[in-house]
């Protein structure tokens, strides 16, 4: 278990400097016509890149500390409230501290004109504090009626005073090439490495230099990450999604996704989606130590994912009552902090169950039935392409390529 994360580059002090946001009536850059206007290149993180903002980060800790030690002799340390609490100082205060934010779904989020802009939010937690979702605020306008590009600020303080933020850059555009018909929905399950391999393998466990060979494959060919709200509307068929999208899940949150998989998807930036069974004894705190700007934890239920249903292969649900199951949906989500996302453990799904995604307010949940999802499917139970260990990078792309 991590006992303290380094701060993400992506995790700002909210007083760092920034461009200035495009408004409704900005000057904003004309889109190109025919294509997906060009997007920031994600480029892995290099390893000087992390040692020079560790370095950064101990000499500015060292300096804060001979300041805080000079302040204090000169009696400007902190003074204690009426109370009796210290009360925390606006200079020991600053920064992000340990708080790690990221936006949900792609950095760069792109609407053709006159189609909704669909807020998807963003996640973030702490190690005193734990998770932070629900303190998150939004600031930036989008005028879908005119294209241009518009930011959107995601903004988030802790119990000390710390604030953090994310940004997400909102690419309103006349054309695009789109989606047509279904996008693929990657279900992903365990990642390890060559050096500490499990004991038993089989096609659910993914060796790590597969697992990088098809980030990079993404990023370097400009696939679009889109968000819950994204995915939902696009299946019901009111909004249109960037060619190129898929959407990456994995299932469990086994610890070598959490130690191996984690840093491969921040390496290249790539959003994705952590499904945990909320009932493991240390759920709620695998949520604050493996905090990333690039992965959103949701719910794959609190107690259903164990025997004692009739339903496809056995799993608690069928023998649950909608209501019981509504319990168990609202419990996880309470642990985890989020409600875009669900998927059924097992796989098994019953109309008790769809209805009970429905009243826990859940965007989209997921199977484990094998096929792109299609627009006008239900997106109470919607398909995952399998990822499967002996797939090489063909076959990969043929599964993303649809």
């Amino acid at each position: 278990m991590r006992d303290q994360r380094r701060p993400h580059p992506r995790t700002r002090p909210a007083h760092a400097s920034r461009p200035a946001p495009a408004r409704a009536g900005s000057t904003a850059r004309a889109p190109r016509p025919t294509r997906r206007p060009a997007r920031r290149r994600r480029r892995p993180v290099a390893p000087l890149v992390v040692a020079g903002v560790v370095a950064a980060c101990v000499i500015g800790a060292i300096a804060w500390g001979v300041t805080s030690l000079v302040g204090a002799l000169s009696g400007g340390g902190a003074r204690p409230a009426t109370d009796g609490r210290p009360v925390v100082s606006d200079a020991a205060a600053s920064g992000p501290g340990e708080i790690v934010i990221g936006v949900n779904g792609d950095e760069d989020t792109y609407v053709l004109v006159g189609e909704d802009y669909l807020e998807a939010g963003a996640h973030a937690a702490e190690p005193t504090d734990g998770v932070l979702n629900d303190k998150i605020e939004a600031s930036g306008e989008v005028d879908t009626s005119k294209a241009g590009d518009y930011e959107v600020t995601y903004r988030v303080s802790d119990s000390a005073g710390h604030t953090a933020e994310a940004t997400r850059t909102v690419h309103v555009v006349d054309e695009m090439p789109t989606m047509d018909g279904g996008v693929p929905i990657l279900m992903y399950h365990y990642v390890y490495s060559a050096d500490n391999p499990p004991e038993s393998l089989d096609g659910n466990y993914l060796l790590d230099t597969k697992l990088e060979e098809q980030l990079a494959y993404l990023v370097e060919n400009d696939f679009y990450f889109p968000s819950y709200p994204e995915l939902q509307a696009f299946l019901q068929g009111t909004h249109s999604l960037p060619a190129k999208s898929v959407v990456l899940t994995f299932d469990d949150a086994e610890q070598g996704f959490l130690d191996v998989g984690i840093p491969i998807l921040e390496k290249y930036q790539v959003p994705a989606t952590s499904f945990v069974i909320c009932s493991d004894e240390n759920a709620a705190q695998k949520v604050v130590d493996y905090r990333s700007p690039y992965v959103s934890f949701q719910s794959h239920s609190f107690g259903l994912h164990q025997a004692g249903g009739t339903v496809g292969h056995g799993g608690l649900i069928s023998a649950l009552t909608k209501d019981e199951i509504v319990e168990d949906l609202e419990h996880a989500q309470q642990v985890v902090g989020a409600t875009e996302a669900f998927a059924y453990p097992f796989g098994d799904v019953t109309a008790d169950g769809q209805q009970a995604v429905r009243e826990a307010g859940i965007l989209c949940a997921f199977t484990t039935q094998n096929s792109w999802a299609h627009v006008g499917d239900d997106v109470t139970a919607l398909p995952r392409v399998r990822i499967s260990a002996e797939y090489e990078l063909a076959g990969f792309v043929s599964l993303v390529s649809g």
